[in-house]
């Protein structure tokens, strides 16, 4: 038994000595990199909202964007598209040490409130994306349109069974192809990348003038159809997968016209595609009317550079509701907590 013991001991002695001797390398075979990134921030995006958006940062924010604090930089295989390594930086750059060879790089900011990223393991899958909206509020969506009369104009339009999705913030990428990482030397070799970073996102204002009753309103809400689903930013182009869009609108009693800042991943593609802005009024007792427009036109005009949606509502009338409320119309954000003892026996 003890020979056993002591033979064991000695094996391990030996092949301690031998892996010890074997010098795993690090980054001897990887190459500083100096990484300079401009975010290039739309500053004179025109909305022509009647509003002063320095009074609201937070809707300045949303048209213009922020200079994101932080990057991802990824650094996909030219040949698989598979990552092969990421690293973070600062709003501006920063020092990387990368393997040598050759790469194909994406980097993105961070710090995004509702575009999210995934699949990132490889450049044409990487996807930026939002979440669909609860399933209480598109089946609320969904009753609205059936329960509306066929001969209306709320009736079908094709788009009753797409994805309902939240609107995009800005995210900002930049695409860098065929940079090579040269081995190291033993001098101090520098490759400098320059990457000039822009959002993905299409900033759109939207306005419904010439209506009635804005001051009668207590909610609306209102749905984009022929939106594309994501944007499969590291080549960068956009899916092809249809989807709705889901955006509040403000009621301003003052002009009688209803207004709204949204981002979008943009327009599915195909002339064939019909855009409808399709709105749900909730006014301050409960009732619910619905209006429908066709904002196609407005969507593929070349000349519209500003993306400005404007609308006719002159057949938006909202009355003054009754009191006691326009009937059952309840709605998540509406219920209140309420405690009850329930006796145990």
């Amino acid at each position: 038994m003890m020979k056993s013991l002591r033979h064991i001991s000695l094996c391990l002695l030996l092949l301690a000595s031998v892996y010890g001797c074997t010098r795993i390398p690090l980054h001897e075979r990887s190459t500083k990199i100096d990484l300079l990134i401009k975010v290039e921030v739309d500053l004179d995006h025109d909305v022509n909202l009647s509003y002063d958006t320095t009074l609201d940062p937070e809707l300045k924010g949303k048209i213009e964007g922020y200079i994101p604090e932080y990057h991802e930089v990824l650094f996909y295989d030219t040949v698989t598209h598979d990552l092969v390594t990421s690293q973070i930086v600062g709003s501006t750059g920063g020092q990387l040490y990368v393997p040598v060879g050759d790469y194909n790089m994406v980097i993105y900011g961070l710090g995004t409130k509702s575009t999210q990223v995934k699949d990132l393991y490889n450049r044409l899958q990487s996807d930026a994306f939002t979440t669909d909206i609860t399933k209480a509020m598109a089946d609320k969506f969904k009753a609205i349109q059936y329960n509306a009369p066929a001969d209306s104009k709320a009736s079908s339009k094709g788009y009753e069974d797409d994805p309902i999705i939240h609107e995009p913030d800005h995210l900002y990428v930049a695409n860098v192809y065929d940079v090579n990482i040269p081995a190291f030397t033993g001098k101090d070799i520098v490759v400098t990348v320059k990457a000039g970073s822009s959002s993905i996102i299409d900033i759109y204002s939207l306005e419904v003038l010439n209506m009635k009753g804005a001051e009668n309103i207590e909610k609306i809400d209102a749905f984009i159809t022929g939106q594309v689903k994501s944007n499969y930013f590291g080549t960068p182009t956009r899916s092809e997968d249809p989807a709705t869009l889901y955006v509040t609108l403000t009621p301003d009693a003052v002009n009688q016209r209803l207004w709204t800042v949204f981002g979008t991943f943009g327009k599915l593609p195909g002339n064939e595609n019909k855009i409808y802005l399709d709105i749900t009024v909730t006014d301050s007792g409960g009732g619910q009317y619905r209006y429908i427009y066709d904002v196609t036109d407005q969507f593929d005009d070349v000349n519209n550079t500003d993306n400005k949606l404007v609308i006719d509502g002159s057949d938006i009338n909202i009355p003054k509701a009754e009191s006691g409320g326009g009937g059952f119309n309840p709605s998540v954000d509406d219920w209140e907590n309420e405690e009850i003892d329930v006796p145990l026996s």
